[in-house]
């Protein structure tokens, strides 16, 4: 009889080791629901570097865990900058998305400096999902302003030669005398350059030109220039703002050569930038119009 007992328990304890190995078999390893960025060309999923002001679509697609089966509860997008989190967007989900949630959101950033985009998923179950990336805002550009149509006369002409950027005047020569701080270009023509423009301290406009008494100026501002690549068709579609590229070092105090739908890149001595296009040089050549483009 005790052989019997023995037997029994000895059974009874090889059935609950077989329950309980079972039972760490469907034990759920990852019980959080899951979230994903939509990818694809119109899509922003990794990091990435935009002008302030510009806008992404972030797409998402989340899903409650196939396991627990447990609802999709709350989705959120938190921006973080400067260490400082700023909810976005706090959706509770409705009955039609507590299985599945997909959606786009447009998402403009006007401040510039770095932003974490980080998404999260919650079920009922208050388990958890996320993904983020990074946007990395640079400065849109300065407020520019632009002047069209502007004549310039050679030395032989009675159309002023000198133009100030700053004030969009043109002035003649004993006008320009008197705003020598003004003048940060002058147009001439001659043999060797045939079109150019100059700033008020370049060597040859000062040594060629006696008409232009520049020996006589105290104050001669260092414009500089390099001739752009940039077409008239992009010049035109300039807006109220841009941001102007980098001033190489090879720059210029003068450009010339100059044709019908060139557009010169320049800098004055104040620190403007700007761009100026050849509108017309006209077929007599010593007159030329220009349209001109400079930081506010």
């Amino acid at each position: 009889m005790k052989k019997i007992n023995y037997f029994l328990i000895a059974m009874i304890i090889g059935v609950a080791t077989v329950f309980t190995s079972c039972a760490k078999d469907e034990e759920i390893i990852d019980p959080n629901p899951s979230i994903d960025f939509k990818g694809g060309a119109t899509y922003t999923s990794t990091d990435v570097t935009i002008k302030a002001g510009e806008s992404i679509l972030v797409g998402i697609n989340a899903a409650q865990n196939s396991s627990t089966k447990k609802k999709l509860t709350k989705f959120t997008i938190v921006l973080t900058q400067n260490n400082t989190p700023s909810t976005l967007i706090d959706e509770t989900m409705t009955s039609n998305q507590e299985a599945v949630y997909s959606q786009d959101f447009n998402i403009t950033f006007n401040n510039e400096g770095t932003v974490k985009l980080v998404a999260t998923i919650i079920d009922s179950d208050n388990k958890s999902d996320e993904v983020f990336f990074n946007v990395t805002v640079e400065p849109a550009g300065v407020v520019v302003k632009k002047k069209t149509n502007v004549e310039l006369g050679s030395f032989n002409d009675a159309v002023g030669s000198f133009y100030s950027t700053s004030t969009e005047e043109v002035f003649t020569v004993s006008g320009a005398f008197d705003n020598q701080a003004k003048v940060d270009i002058i147009f001439f023509k001659g043999v060797t350059y045939v079109n150019a423009l100059a700033a008020p301290d370049d060597a040859d406009v000062n040594t060629t030109i006696p008409t232009f008494q520049l020996n006589t100026w105290t104050t001669k501002n260092q414009t500089r220039f390099i001739k752009s690549e940039m077409t008239a068709a992009a010049f035109d579609a300039i807006g109220t703002t841009y941001d102007f590229p980098d001033f190489g070092v090879a720059a210029s105090s003068k450009a010339t050569l100059l044709v019908n739908g060139d557009v010169v890149y320049f800098k004055t001595q104040a620190g403007k930038r700007g761009f100026i296009k050849v509108v017309d040089l006209y077929s007599r050549g010593d007159l030329g119009k220009f349209d001109v483009i400079v930081e506010e």
